[in-house]
């Protein structure tokens, strides 16, 4: 049974997964996923994008876990283009310092432009974590840049094993069970259930 504190954690979850679904960013089907692999379940950030009033709400409780940490930094560094509007909303309401990374000739880099981020420290904020190749790839940039990354959030961890990015554990709003399959062994393919290859930027890992 749970007790009222664990019974507050669920009905958050909950809530943050409805949103989700409300804004129709959260699928269910058979899925190739940019990391190779196949899935039963899918997010399809734009939808999300699609509907800033949905956003807002749940980057709001993004922000409310955020601040729960104590952290002190300057600025919110995500990659593009999915969570280009979660992290640029997630500074703005927390009165922060946004950057944005993005691949270039298959290599992630920071966005040129961005005047003053060398020695600073910064939290990274991404919309999904699967495989946590994509995070890995903005942990490992932002290396150049002689950064302090404090933590990592995530709107949604759909991952089936757990994640470890710098030796920090990703932050989420909420854990999403997803099967992942590797194309080999997929049993939606074995029930000749059609593959959806969902719209992709220029990625090759989630």
């Amino acid at each position: 049974m749970l007790n009222k504190l664990e019974g507050d954690i669920m009905n958050e979850i909950n809530e943050i997964v409805e949103l989700f679904k409300k804004s129709g960013a959260l699928l269910s089907g058979h899925f190739l996923l940019t990391s190779g692999k196949h899935s039963d379940t899918y997010f399809e950030k734009i939808k999300l994008i699609e509907n800033p009033t949905i956003l807002e709400k749940i980057v709001d409780k993004l922000v409310e876990l955020i601040k729960s940490k104590n952290l002190e930094f300057d600025y919110v560094v995500s990659p593009a283009f999915g969570a280009i509007a979660i992290g640029f909303l997630t500074a703005l309401k927390l009165g922060k310092k946004f950057a944005f990374t993005q691949r270039e000739n298959d290599n992630m880099v920071l966005r040129s432009g961005f005047s003053d981020i060398k020695g600073k420290n910064l939290i990274v904020v991404e919309d999904i974590i699967t495989t946590g190749g994509s995070i890995k790839e903005v942990a490992d940039c932002l290396k150049n840049y002689d950064v302090n990354i404090l933590d990592f959030f995530v709107l949604l961890d759909r991952s089936k094993e757990k994640v470890e990015v710098e030796g920090k554990i990703p932050n989420s709003l909420a854990k999403v069970s997803a099967s992942l399959f590797d194309k080999e062994d997929c049993p939606l393919c074995k029930q000749n259930i059609p593959l959806t290859k969902p719209g992709a930027s220029n990625k090759f890992n989630n």
